[in-house]
């Protein structure tokens, strides 16, 4: 890790693709290049980018040398909450302002 930068420093670094190579997007349906997905998330790369390119470049030694400690392991290393967890999360969330109005 470097101690200035507060990033992994790994040698060499990992090279992406051109953006003139695209993939199938899981989420979306349709081909994307590298670089959407490296910024898609308000400018943090999308949560499944270690997934989808793994098989087409060292895209985890890429993010590791890009990304500061902190923001790799925010993205890729903390597990969502389970979708049914959120959505009985946001229907008491609706119960209780249904409670305020009434």
């Amino acid at each position: 890790m470097n101690k200035n930068t507060d990033t992994f420093q790994i040698d060499p670094p990992a090279n992406p693709p051109k953006d003139d190579f695209t993939i199938r997007c899981p989420r979306l349906g349709h081909q994307i290049n590298f670089s959407y997905c490296r910024s898609e998330n308000s400018g943090d790369p999308c949560f499944k980018t270690l997934d989808c390119w793994y098989p087409h470049f060292d895209v985890h030694a890429y993010l590791k040398n890009s990304l500061k400690k902190d923001e790799f392991k925010k993205i890729f290393l903390n597990k969502a909450k389970p979708k049914v967890l959120s959505l009985f999360e946001l229907i008491e969330q609706a119960k209780k302002r249904k409670e305020k109005q009434d």
